[in-house]
């Protein structure tokens, strides 16, 4: 048995790594960790093998034999603890899955804990995002075991480097699947882990889980919420791009790398967005140009009631804005407007800054309808004026700001000045001076006018600007006013509160290197040979304050660990300390570099751990003290190097003045093509439009002429069976007794057109009546000869006549005298019916009229 085991201690590492013998693959691990503790640097030769083949160690972290596998999991930290970064990139995309899926659910408490560990080495070395995007899809996982401890690595990472550092959104949108687990050791955990986050995230956290969670868990989770409320989490571990920070002068706020405001968590990551284009009614556009003001607030509430909602998929909105924008400018009713507002305060929140390309299109009609003084009406566009500056800049409305700041309505004015004033309280950085000085310009005009509520408004304006800017740079602005307005400047000052905080000047450490960098030794200055001893400082090994460094005294000294290599769990000051000293030190470490040693090898005297980058260079009293012991041509480089660093500083301030006048011009000449495009898609839907509006009229035009030929036609049609009408009438009411045909009768007597009835005569002669026979000067006695060859037959229809016989008119003759009378009685009766005819035609076409 000795023999065996002496013959697998003279195998090679990593045969004996993937040993079919879990005592053998112990020992090796064993080693392993060995070799990396004591390994001289990151690019140690003991690493290499491991690197360049990363499934070594995805071999050893998923080892059958749990002893074996958690002494082969410490080695793995051995590894990253001491291989740095690259050993991190190497091993992190093939090792991190395949390490959870077997550490996290290992009965030994020591591999769990092991495993944890590595995880965070896994992220302090480099970034945290991809070692959570490799254990979220694990929480998907079917074994129960497995995400409950996934679930506990999560809460680690969360409570060691805080959401400031590790994102929480994808770790958020997990949750409620964790919540919603049959299994209650991982719905246990799930609600550790959400403590956990609330700590970091306060109530930003209910907005995007707690909806989605049952009303018991609900509850649950708000007592717990209640019982952390108030306490300040602090960050436990660092990046090592932290510490490097940290190393070169940021401060630690609090246990944690000071953070600007605009590092806080944003809630509307954890909300999906929805898309409302196609919600919209397809009748909104054409119930928006109707003439009654019920149906335009019943359009604009069906819009509101679809773009309420928390986040908006960006779409193109450009229609819609625009009729929007023309409702709130020109509807005469309050009502409307007050919707309308509502609306565009609704998407503008919704989009944030997709909502920046519509600010031209609305922003100006809501500053216009400023002048409606009732307080629902002000109120809705103010809201809405607020929703759409979040959306841009203070720059991008300042603009506009100021020119209806010199409206002619006092209401307009007034509502303008108190929305600046809402405006500098919430913005993050002071304006400009440029744009300070064009607001109170602006606002010290205001301060004269005639209405006391502007003026009360301008005054709290230039009062929120001096809280910005301070007293002593607001003095030539106010230096003009009387001591009255004064007081009320001075009043607003005190009770003013703003977030606005000046811009960081870069520290002059960071610039130092940069400067020495970039500048070269004067010409023909002799450059000093620098010792062997100065070149090869150990980079771990802080300088002495005066005198020789240690590793100059004595060369014999073993090399310290590298500056990367990162202390155990335990030291995390002192590995801050380490890191920090080695990273300013190696950019000063160059053999041709004054600043490093002296030409005996002795560094300069006053140095610190910080190196001369950190000693000011301004200070000439200084200067000559701590650099007293430097040769005339290292005093002419220093010299060189300070002229070069202020020409550097110089040129940097110039170029920052350009660009940000470049940056300010392109995003003018941005603003300017984005509106002209909009103007132009606009010009052509209107284009568009009135072409389809002069097709439709074409077409009502010819339809209503065909109409009007069908209705002629029509009209036609009833004139002709109208006059019809009263010659049948006439027929059926002259009685036969008469003696006389009713056709002659009307032929002669009615004078409105009536056709004529041309008589059936035996000779085919013209009948003429007695009025007619004057006029053409016929004998009375051939009228009535005429008139005598007819008489009515003793027919059975009545007013039937037929031609009398010869022989019965020659014997009439005896009696014609008293015929002449009959005849004139008879002509005297048909001209009544003729009058009462004449009288039912005139009614009947009344009635016809009429209807």
């Amino acid at each position: 048995m000795a023999d065996q085991e002496e013959d697998y201690s003279s195998l090679p590492l990593l045969d004996r790594v993937t040993h079919k013998i879990w005592k053998v693959r112990l020992s090796a691990y064993e080693e392993m960790t060995k070799q990396f503790t004591t390994s001289a640097s990151e690019n140690d030769p003991c690493f290499r093998p491991f690197l360049n083949d990363p499934t070594f160690f995805k071999k050893i972290v998923t080892d059958s034999n749990v002893a074996a596998q958690e002494v082969g999991i410490t080695s793995l930290v051995a590894c990253l603890q001491y291989g740095g970064p690259n050993a991190c990139q190497r091993l992190r995309g093939t090792v991190v899955t395949p390490l959870a899926e077997k550490g996290l659910v290992s009965m030994r408490a020591g591999t769990k804990q092991k495993t944890i560990d590595a995880l965070l080495y896994f992220i302090e070395l480099d970034t945290p995002d991809p070692v959570v995007d490799e254990l979220i899809p694990i929480l998907s996982n079917k074994l129960p075991k497995l995400v409950t401890g996934t679930t506990i690595a999560l809460r680690e990472i969360v409570r060691s480097f805080g959401t400031k550092t590790v994102a929480p959104k994808g770790i958020v949108k997990a949750l409620p699947k964790l919540f919603a687990h049959s299994d209650k050791n991982v719905r246990a955990e799930a609600a550790n882990l959400t403590v956990e986050l609330y700590k970091w995230m306060g109530d930003v956290l209910k907005m995007g889980l707690l909806p989605d969670l049952k009303p018991v868990q609900q509850k649950e989770l708000e007592d717990a919420f209640e019982s952390v409320k108030g306490s300040a989490p602090q960050q436990e571990r660092f990046l090592l791009s932290q510490q490097q920070a940290a190393a070169q002068g940021d401060s630690l706020v609090g246990g944690a790398v000071e953070q600007d405001d605009e590092d806080e968590i944003d809630p509307m990551d954890f909300i999906e967005a929805v898309d409302i284009f196609r919600k919209i009614p397809g009748d909104f556009y054409e119930r928006m140009g109707s003439v009654k003001w019920k149906d335009r607030k019943e359009a604009v509430d069906d819009l509101f009631k679809v773009v309420s909602v928390p986040k908006i998929a960006d779409s193109d909105f450009s229609e819609l804005m625009r009729v929007l924008a023309k409702c709130i400018a020109k509807d005469a009713n309050v009502a409307v407007v007050t919707v309308a507002a509502n609306c565009v305060e609704a998407a503008a929140k919704g989009l944030r800054a997709g909502f920046a390309k519509y600010k031209t299109i609305v922003f100006t009609s809501l500053l216009e309808r400023l002048k409606e003084k009732k307080l629902s009406v002000s109120e809705a566009l103010g809201a809405a004026l607020d929703a759409v500056f979040e959306s841009t800049s203070f720059s991008d409305v300042l603009e506009d700001v100021l020119e209806f700041m010199k409206h002619k309505t006092p209401q307009v004015k007034q509502e303008t000045t108190i929305f600046l004033v809402r405006c500098l309280r919430t913005i993050k950085v002071v304006p400009k001076t440029a744009e300070i000085k064009q607001m109170c310009d602006a606002c010290t005009a205001l301060l004269a006018d005639t209405a006391k509520p502007v003026r009360s408004a301008a005054a709290e304006a230039m009062g929120t600007i001096m809280k910005m800017i301070g007293e002593r740079a607001m003095t030539p602005f106010i230096e003009g006013q009387d001591d009255i307005r004064k007081g009320m400047i001075k009043e607003f000052f005190e009770t003013a509160t703003v977030r606005a905080k000046p811009e960081k000047a870069a520290p002059p450490s960071t610039l130092a290197p940069k400067a020495a960098a970039g500048s070269r030794a004067p010409t023909g200055a002799p450059r000093p040979k620098a010792s062997a001893a100065g070149l090869k400082r150990p980079t771990g090994t802080p300088p002495a304050s005066s005198g020789r460094s240690s590793a100059a005294t004595d060369p014999a000294a073993p090399p310290p660990p590298s500056h990367s290599r990162l202390a155990p769990p335990g030291s995390r000051t002192s590995r801050i300390g380490a890191g920090s000293t080695g990273v300013l030190r190696k950019k000063d470490d160059h053999p041709s570099s004054p600043r490093t040693t002296s030409a005996s090898g002795t560094p300069p005297r006053g140095a610190t751990s910080r190196g001369l980058t950190g000693v000011s260079l301004s200070t000439s009293t200084s200067s000559s003290s701590s650099h007293s012991g430097l040769s005339a041509a290292e005093k002419a480089e220093l010299a060189e190097l300070r002229r070069a660093r202020e020409e550097w500083v110089s040129s940097t301030a110039a170029l920052k003045v350009q660009v940000e006048t470049l940056q300010a011009d392109n995003l003018k000449l941005s603003q300017t093509i984005a509106e002209l495009q909009l103007n132009n898609k606009q010009l052509i839907e209107d284009h568009t439009r009135d072409v389809l509006a002069v097709k439709a009229k074409e077409t009502q035009l010819a339809r209503a002429r065909s109409d009007v030929d069908t209705a002629r036609a029509k009209i036609g049609k009833l004139q002709r069976e109208l006059e019809a009408k009263p010659a049948a009438a006439a027929a059926a009411a002259v009685p036969s007794s008469t003696g006389f045909r009713v056709d002659e009768v009307m032929a002669h007597n009615l004078d409105d057109g009536i056709s004529n009835v041309s008589p059936v005569t035996r000779n085919k002669s013209e009948m003429f009546l007695p009025e007619e026979e004057k006029e053409n000067g016929f004998a009375a006695s051939a009228a009535s000869r005429s008139a005598s060859a007819y008489a009515p037959q003793s027919s059975s229809r009545p007013g039937s006549f037929s031609p009398i016989s010869s022989s019965t008119a020659e014997s009439s003759d005896i009696g014609s005298g008293a015929g002449h009378a009959g005849s004139v009685e008879s002509w005297r009766r048909a001209a009544e019916v003729t009058s009462q005819l004449k009288a039912r035609i005139e009614a009947m076409k009344a009635r016809q009229i009429k209807r």
